[in-house]
């Protein structure tokens, strides 16, 4: 079905974002994961660890400053989508 389709594609983006990185091609991992990133709705559960892994992506590249605006990215998407995943909990 069509969600399955969309989530196998959004896992392998993912992946192959990965393995560029380990193979030692930030550049690429990066756009494979800015690319998956504009993909995803805002409620996307995935969007707290692609900002995660862009951040750990710009630290390992030495962008330090880079890395802690997508760092905070994840924390703020996190923080909003734990509080609202709370309340749904209780409904």
């Amino acid at each position: 079905d069509m969600k399955d389709h969309f989530l196998s594609r959004e896992i392998n983006l993912r992946t192959l974002a990965k393995l560029l990185w380990e193979m030692g091609k930030p550049d690429l991992a990066e756009k494979y994961f800015i690319r998956l990133l504009e993909q995803l709705s805002l409620q996307d559960p995935l969007l707290g660890d692609l900002y995660h892994d862009l951040g750990r992506l710009a630290s390992h590249v030495g962008n330090l400053d880079k890395s802690m605006e997508w760092h905070k990215k994840a924390s703020a998407w996190k923080k909003q989508n734990q509080s609202s995943t709370t309340v749904g909990k209780f409904i």
